[in-house]
């Protein structure tokens, strides 16, 4: 099947019209590798690219060239024509050849602006106005890791306020998160309906609208754990770090065959981005296509997702907010090893197979991890307008029974003083995003 016959319509014209060539050189690796992978793109990214290729097809020549003027200027100065550049995908060497122009910071604002056009004009045509479904980002520093209490909301500035919790319910199976995802225990035997059901039940929810991110397994084992009334596991996205253990060894067995040459870097790569990883995934993922390639874009781009739980989980997260835009996600840290003498460099290799050393915790720098990571993912979501007006974040320090939630004024919570229970902080949450 050619890569045009699973495409909107619209694009298919646009396509056969020759729109292709009405884009400057630069644009052509994002683009092109785009409609090839357009059955494992997110509606959000599928929604960027129709607004850019349509606003460029109702151009007439002079909008056109408008439009791209300053693009093209610039790669004109860059001498792009004159580099090996690939047009059909994005590639290392692309990458670094753009990088390592003086005109490159320049030419990321120029491309930006055209971005911007094909949005503002989808918005004055279309309407298409960002929805604003409340959101709700959920991370957790697990009880193992020793964070200070004088200092462990330090790094937010004051973006938000403390909360103390009272989480004498949960005790310490299940964890607090995994009583808010699968719901808490009633007296009659049954439980309330979960943060998961809450969210996959919404009547607006789009694919994809629910993530639940682990350094660890348990808090996806939980979820998957089968229950007669529980139907989340086969609609959320769940992604464990361990579970996924066969995938990120693969993957890194590959990554160290590489010499150390971009075109080297770029074939094994290509072999990656090719390969099939379906046999490496655990049931949750290897029935989703999207999840499969999302993962693999993950495990390219050289983020240590790999190798570190909680990079995983930083980047996972990070990468769904900017791709998916979920309303609902759950993002758990966890404790990882300390590094082993003459395996630091080694960025793609596993430090147990390399090292015979025995693995030993170190769980005071995870906890400096997930203090900084839980903030990084934050700061990604607000990247976003989707999450700058209707957004609440609750970061939780089981070990301190605390949380720092960062909300609008009309969420409750975010203005209690006393201690508050995990029922009443699972019922206040579930209210949010219902």
């Amino acid at each position: 099947m050619r890569v045009e016959e699973k495409l909107p319509e619209e694009v298919q014209d646009a396509l056969r019209k020759g729109l292709l060539k009405r884009l400057p050189m630069t644009f052509l690796p994002y683009v092109n590798q785009q409609l090839r992978e357009w059955d494992y793109l997110f509606p959000n990214e599928r929604q960027s690219v129709l607004r850019l290729l349509l606003y460029v097809e109702g151009l007439n020549q002079e909008q056109c060239s408008d439009l791209f003027r300053d693009v093209v200027q610039l790669e004109e100065k860059m001498g792009v024509r004159h580099w090996q550049f690939s047009t059909s995908e994005q590639t290392i060497l692309n990458a670094s050849l753009l990088a390592r122009s003086p005109y490159y910071q320049e030419w990321r604002r120029a491309v930006q602006a055209v971005f911007d056009a094909a949005e503002q004009h989808a918005l004055r045509t279309n309407g298409a106005a960002v929805k604003s479904r409340n959101r709700l980002v959920l991370l957790v520093i697990p009880r193992p890791l020793p964070v200070d209490p004088a200092s462990v909301w330090r790094r937010w500035q004051g973006v938000g306020r403390p909360l103390k919790l009272d989480l004498a319910l949960s005790g310490e199976s299940p964890s607090p998160l995994e009583t808010l995802l699968a719901g808490i225990p009633s007296a009659a035997g049954g439980r309330s309906g979960g943060l998961l059901d809450v969210a996959l039940r919404r009547p607006d929810a789009p694919p994809a609208n629910a993530w639940v991110v682990d350094a660890g397994t348990s808090l996806v084992d939980h979820v998957l754990k089968p229950e007669p009334t529980r139907t989340t596991a086969d609609q959320a996205i769940l992604l464990s770090y361990w579970r996924l253990a066969p995938y990120r060894e693969s993957f890194s067995r590959e990554m160290n065959t590489m010499r150390k040459d971009l075109a080297d870097a770029d074939a094994v790569y290509d072999r990656l981005r090719k390969v099939d990883v379906t046999p490496w995934c655990p049931p949750e993922v290897a029935s989703q296509p999207a999840i499969r390639e999302f993962l693999r874009s993950l495990f390219l781009s050289g983020n240590g997702a790999v190798i570190f739980g909680n990079s995983f989980v930083e980047w996972a997260a990070s990468e769904a907010l900017r791709r998916a835009r979920p309303s609902f996600l759950a993002a758990q840290f966890g404790v990882r090893s300390k590094p082993k003498p003459f395996t630091g460099v080694a960025l793609f290799d596993n430090p147990d197979q390399i090292n015979p050393l025995p693995a030993v915790d170190d769980l005071p720098g995870s906890a400096v991890d997930a203090e900084m990571l839980a903030l990084y993912v934050w700061l990604a979501a607000l990247r976003f307008e989707e999450y700058q007006r209707s957004t609440v974040c609750v970061c939780l320090a089981e070990s301190l029974s605390e949380a720092y939630v960062v909300a609008p004024q009309e969420f409750a919570l975010g203005h209690e003083t006393a201690p508050v229970t995990l029922d009443r902080l699972a019922a206040d949450l579930r209210a949010w995003i219902a």
